[in-house]
């Protein structure tokens, strides 16, 4: 069931990677689709180095500028798709809002961006978590996604992602920290 689910995303996400027009550099839409290792230690250990891995995630994220704030500052939402798989295989979906900056006084010669999003994430099939001690899963959790990219050519982008699936202090569950992933991926302008 799950891998019919993947397959029939799999034509949508190569739409989105490979269509496009001249004027793509331009667009306010792009797709980035990700992977690397994930784990379920609290950010506070993680950002401390201890990002012990007992699994992996891939992710297929769009993104859409609404409006320019200014300054290369632009106000964005993201809708991305997420598969773990390891110790704890399930799939998330997310719809957040947040903020890309694009320019930099660097950009000229070095063009590059910066994004953050957060917002609701829902997993069907939400699992048992054991690290780093038991506890359910909800279904709906925060997710927290940082993107950092650098022009390949005038439509794609190569990116380092960074993904983070919690109960956000409470805010949606008092649930420990149940996934992070820090990978690279490739970002397609459309």
């Amino acid at each position: 069931m799950m891998k019919r689910r993947w397959l029939l995303c799999l034509p949508g996400a190569a739409a989105l990677l490979w269509s496009g027009t001249a004027s793509a550099g331009n667009s306010p839409w792009s797709a980035t689709l990700y992977a690397g290792p994930s784990a379920t230690a609290f950010v506070t250990q993680i950002l401390g180095g201890k990002f012990d891995v007992n699994g992996g995630m891939a992710g297929l994220a769009i993104d859409r500028g609404l409006f320019k704030l200014g300054s290369g500052i632009s106000f964005a939402a993201e809708v991305q798709v997420t598969q773990f798989f390891g110790k704890y295989t399930y799939n998330t979906g997310a719809l957040g809002l947040g903020f890309r900056f694009d320019e930099f006084p660097w950009s000229d010669t070095f063009p590059m961006s910066l994004a953050i999003y957060s917002g609701p994430s829902y997993a069907p099939n939400a699992p048992l978590i054991l690290d780093p001690t038991p506890h359910p899963d909800p279904k709906f959790l925060n997710f927290v996604s940082l993107e950092f990219a650098v022009q390949m050519n005038r439509n794609w982008d190569a990116s380092l992602r960074v993904y983070h699936r919690s109960g956000a202090w409470g805010t949606y569950s008092n649930t420990a920290d149940v996934g992070s992933m820090i990978g690279i991926g490739l970002r397609r302008r459309f």
